[in-house]
């Protein structure tokens, strides 16, 4: 269905633009460039894919435990946060949902597979998409599940931790699902809701986006409820993580990438800061390692298809609750290749605008 399809589709892209997938330029996936040489080095890839995955991945969930200096008894691996998005639906299936929108496509996709009645919590667009507990508060009462992005995708809103803890206290029959799979580009990572005490908050987190490695589908989830970590584990496959992935999650664990970062976080300042000029861009404010943007005189397609003719891919965000099709999406990538962007997107105005 269109209305659910992703970023990232780098095959079909390649087919449309007569080329090979490693020429496109992939600025519509929210994947750090980066991915750290130290994650495969010293890796023997033949003894690992020889043998059986680990069921639930018992080691990896002892590491992420570890990492945060919590009990393992309060986290479990899982293949992304797809995963536990499609289960917790599942387990929640006919019943009553809150999206805080506009948000990644899976809430709802899943929601709707298995039943669910959703009520769209939508963030105004004159307020730059900014979080209002106001109207998420309007929408609560009776809501079985609410699924918050933070920080959001795509329009990259961070929510204070003690904020979205203080809602979640008011509505203690509510299941919080709060997915932090952006939460390591933010400046501060103090935002997290890993090690919160109250049980009706479950914690999603993802080591595609920051390590770069999102073709190992590896994540892992955080919750004081064990009871509902319980039915998670009893619905997913023992195997749900392959061997290399989590032998490389575990190398990931121990990996300082600060410095990652904060190189990805001046090259967006940099591209920010030519972006600005161009009067056809208006810019949403975010905290994350993508850019959302409004196109003031052209259209998400018509944008799109231009810059895929110049084998660069593009998130249009017209499949977004909330959003029309004025608006893209673009991930920050090596420099160089945001620099080709703005320079097309310039000469794309001048033509088009």
């Amino acid at each position: 269905m269109v209305m659910f399809q992703h970023g990232g589709n780098v095959y079909s892209a390649a087919e449309a633009a007569g080329c090979h997938v490693d020429e496109i330029i992939d600025l519509s996936s929210n994947v750090s460039p980066f991915t750290p040489d130290a994650l495969l080095k010293g890796l023997n890839i033949r003894s690992i894919v020889s043998r059986l995955p680990e069921p639930h991945s018992r080691t990896l969930t002892n590491a992420v435990a570890q990492l945060h200096d919590l009990p393992s008894e309060n986290f479990l691996a899982g293949s992304g946060t797809t995963e536990f998005i499609h289960r917790i639906c599942e387990i929640y299936a006919e019943k009553r949902a809150v999206i805080v929108q506009p948000t990644y496509v899976d809430y709802m996709k899943h929601a709707q597979l298995t039943g669910m009645t959703v009520t769209d919590c939508i963030m105004s667009e004159k307020k730059k998409f900014a979080f209002d507990d106001n109207e998420l508060l309007q929408c609560l009462p009776d809501a079985d599940v609410c699924f918050i992005c933070n920080p959001n995708n795509p329009t990259g809103v961070l929510v204070g931790k003690d904020e979205l803890r203080f809602i979640a206290d008011m509505f203690k029959k509510t299941m919080f699902v709060v997915d932090e799979s952006y939460i390591d580009f933010c400046v501060d990572r103090n935002p997290t809701l890993i090690g919160c005490t109250l049980s009706n908050i479950i914690v999603l987190r993802s080591f595609s986006k920051a390590y770069g490695i999102p073709g190992l589908r590896a994540g892992y989830a955080f919750s004081q409820n064990k009871h509902l970590l319980g039915e998670l584990k009893s619905s997913m496959s023992p195997w749900n993580i392959n061997t290399l992935a989590q032998e490389v999650c575990l190398k990931a664990v121990k990996l300082d990438i600060s410095a990652y970062m904060r190189q990805l976080r001046q090259i967006k300042a940099n591209t920010l800061g030519r972006l600005a000029q161009n009067e056809n861009l208006r810019i949403i404010p975010g905290e994350t390692n993508y850019i959302l943007m409004k196109l003031m005189k052209s259209d998400a397609p018509s944008f799109c298809e231009y810059m895929l003719n110049h084998r660069i891919l593009v998130r249009n965000c017209s499949n977004f609750v909330g959003l029309s099709d004025k608006y893209i999406r673009i991930a920050v990538k090596e420099q160089v290749h945001m620099d080709t962007f703005c320079r097309l997107a310039e000469v794309y105005f001048r033509i088009f605008a």
